[in-house]
């Protein structure tokens, strides 16, 4: 079981590795949103300050609320309606693949 446990960490060590680029990237935007989230958050009109703060303190409220949070019903919703999404996204991507592959397969 240890060396079950090594192997996957070598593995992800590896993974990481070699995909340092992507990693980086992904690190980076990832830095860039939280950055231009607080410019933005910081440059709003008071109205608007307010808006976002009466959501969350409604949102806050109503799970404070509710006393017993069915987590079964709430994870079933949550996966239907990603997937649909993800369904809807796949959809689309493969229509595209298809459209520009049938392109470069015609004879001019």
């Amino acid at each position: 079981m240890r060396d079950k446990g090594i192997k996957i960490k070598d593995t992800i060590k590896q993974h990481i590795l070699n995909n340092k680029k992507e990693y980086c990237l992904v690190a980076m935007l990832f830095v860039i949103g939280i950055f231009l989230g607080v410019l933005f958050v910081n440059n709003i009109q008071e109205t608007q300050k307010a808006e976002i703060q009466s959501y969350f303190s409604n949102f806050i409220n109503k799970m404070k609320e509710t006393e017993k949070l069915e987590m079964q019903t709430l994870l079933n919703t949550s996966i239907f309606q990603n997937l649909i999404v993800a369904v809807i996204i796949w959809f689309f991507g493969t229509t595209v693949i298809r459209y520009s592959s049938s392109i470069r397969n015609c004879d001019v």
